[in-house]
């Protein structure tokens, strides 16, 4: 995908943009999508409509199990070539939410990379890419719910549950119940306003974090019985394999948040989850606050944020790239990292 001058608009920009778009908006988001990327979708798909704009959302993946609910009147549709190629090629605009790099579409960065339609970025990520023509990126927010958030707060549409719900569900999932580094003052009135908007938050914690297959319950446990302890205590590392996805009848899509239980432990500063995929190792990173992260997943060819961030290395032996990875976090929290560690 070719590099674009690239602008960052601001709110009120952004929302100028989003109305005068002639045609349909086509929203989609990364692969493998979590709360903040399903309900920030939904969310601006509502505010969308709600001012007169046509949109659709087409995503790379189907949304996972947990976060169906909030998806009542099944807009969320998965890619298909054949159906949905032309619809790329003829929209008014295209909607990059959530992710800023276009390899993030995998299986669609073909299509919207050969589509002439204007693409706009609105995401919170570091380190953007310049493959859209309009932005809308604050990398201080905690999700990009709560750039959503801004643009239903500016348009002048009442903010109901409809809203409310997804808008929720990206700000909690994203800030990790309301304790990462980004949980500011604004995002706890944002979460006020919402909740006054109608959301039950007891009910949105049972259907993201309670309502788990069993499989997924017996994932974990398999998965927490071989983390491994390195650098006396101060890196833990994660591994889930292939063949613990087929014993487990669990699937990709229910290791997600399972590398938090790697910080859960004393001492440990740093950890890593590696997950074992047909073609290739994902690998998720996590810091406590002492170290940067983002810059350990970018030498493996990935990226993030500081205290959370990640890579997907393709063709990649478990066995090698979690020796790399550990000693990785090893040398970062030594203080010893340096340029000369990129491994791939």
């Amino acid at each position: 995908m070719s590099a674009r001058p690239m602008r960052n608009y601001d709110i009120e920009e952004t929302l100028a943009l989003l109305r005068a778009v002639r045609g349909t908006v086509v929203i989609s988001t990364h692969v493998t999508p979590d709360g903040d990327a399903i309900g920030s979708e939904l969310a601006l798909h509502r505010l969308l409509t709600k001012l007169g704009v046509t949109a659709r959302i087409i995503n790379t993946d189907a949304a996972p199990e947990v976060l169906r609910f909030m998806d009542e009147d099944g807009v969320l549709e998965c890619y298909e070539a054949d159906t949905h190629d032309a619809v790329l090629e003829t929209a008014g605009l295209i909607v990059c939410l959530d992710f800023n790099a276009p390899s993030r579409l995998r299986r669609m960065e073909r299509a919207v990379s050969a589509s002439p339609v204007p693409r706009l970025v609105i995401d919170h990520h570091l380190d953007a890419q310049p493959f859209a023509d309009h932005a809308c990126i604050d990398t201080e927010a905690c999700s990009t719910a709560q750039i959503v958030y801004r643009l239903v707060a500016a348009s002048g549409v009442p903010l109901d549950s409809a809203l409310a719900v997804p808008l929720y569900v990206g700000l909690v999932t994203d800030s990790g119940s309301f304790r990462f580094e980004r949980t500011t003052p604004e995002v706890h009135r944002i979460a006020a306003a919402l909740l006054e908007a109608g959301v039950d938050p007891m009910r949105v914690h049972r259907q993201v974090y309670d309502e788990y297959p069993f499989g997924r319950s017996t994932l974990l446990g398999r998965m927490l019985a071989g983390m491994r302890s390195e650098c006396d205590g101060r890196v833990t590392i994660l591994t889930v394999t292939r063949a613990m996805f087929e014993e487990t009848g669990s699937t990709v899509e229910d290791v997600e948040n399972m590398v938090n239980y790697g910080l859960g432990i004393k001492g440990v500063e740093v950890t890593a989850l590696l997950t074992e995929l047909p073609d290739a190792v994902k690998i998720s990173f996590r810091s406590r606050g002492l170290h940067d992260v983002n810059d350990v997943a970018a030498r493996f060819g990935g990226g993030g944020h500081r205290l959370a961030a990640g890579a997907r290395v393709e063709g990649a032996v478990l066995a090698d790239i979690t020796t790399r990875v550990s000693e990785a976090l090893c040398r970062k929290v030594r203080g010893e990292a340096g340029e000369a560690d990129r491994v791939c």
